[in-house]
């Protein structure tokens, strides 16, 4: 009976430890998840092309993105791509955007965006008309989300849209502040990890009717693991010049050109992380 006893006392200790640790470890609160989510990558493409237009004369480049986004709809985010020089002269080389903006969820498939986006090219300027201009954009914009089908406008608020204020064949000086550019994006499935890519945009730049265009992208994107693997024919119908004075044309510091628009083959490789 007394060793019975013993064992008993033994149990009813070790009980009342497991109890405590139990208690212990279910009275630690739990992690509270993050408001904040982060994502990125980092893209190899064979040609940056903006809007249509070529930024690195038809050469390849490497470019990065970092996104911030908020629970309450609230995003900010960061890129970076290498241009060229012909596009944005004394510059280095360089392309770094900051954005952000405000997604409002109107139902599970539509959301509404409001934003700014500045493109900021460092070192780039040109002089003219005894001023000195440089490239540094602001645009605001608004756009709608539905499922794989979005539709957006850009609204110039900087002086110079992208440095354009030299008229062609005048050479008088403009404010090109107020240019405007409209999209349409489908980027359906067609299989699993296969997206169709198609988009139709339309520029006019303020006071400088003569660098007006559309563009169009046909492609496809493929998704394994965090690549994504995409390909497409992109199509500009700014003209290269008009009545001998140069428009989308860049021109080289020994003088040489290169035709920035028209028709582009575009392959990209990104890794996400």
């Amino acid at each position: 009976m007394l060793i019975f006893s013993r064992m008993m006392q033994r149990l009813a200790v070790a009980g009342g430890l497991l109890t405590l640790a139990t208690t212990a470890f279910a009275a630690e609160p739990a992690p509270v998840p993050s408001a904040w989510t982060e994502t990125g990558n980092v893209t190899a493409v064979s040609d940056y092309l903006f809007r249509g237009i070529s930024q690195t004369q038809a050469k390849p480049t490497a470019q990065a993105t970092l996104d911030f986004t908020h629970s309450s709809g609230v995003y900010l985010g960061l890129f970076g791509s290498g241009v060229s020089h012909a596009a944005y002269n004394n510059g280095a080389g360089s392309e770094l955007d900051v954005y952000g903006g405000y997604r409002h969820a109107v139902n599970a498939d539509t959301t509404i965006d409001a934003g700014l986006v500045t493109y900021w090219f460092p070192g780039a300027h040109y002089a003219t008309g005894g001023k000195d201009i440089k490239y540094h954009t602001q645009e605001a914009k608004l756009g709608v989300n539905i499922g794989s089908f979005n539709a957006y406008a850009w609204v110039s608020l900087s002086r110079y849209w992208f440095g354009f204020t030299v008229q062609p064949g005048s050479g008088d000086l403009v404010d090109t502040r107020g240019t405007v550019y409209g999209e349409l994006n489908w980027n359906p499935e067609l299989a699993p990890g296969l997206v169709l890519n198609l988009h139709a945009g339309r520029q006019q730049v303020r006071h400088m009717d003569d660098f007006n265009f559309y563009d169009a992208k046909v492609g496809v994107t493929k998704t394994v693991g965090n690549w994504a693997f995409a390909a497409a024919g992109v199509y500009n119908s700014g003209d290269a010049s008009k009545n001998g004075a140069p428009l989308w044309t860049f021109f080289n510091a020994d003088g040489s050109s290169k035709n920035v628009v028209q028709k582009r083959l575009l392959v990209t490789a990104t890794r996400s992380f």
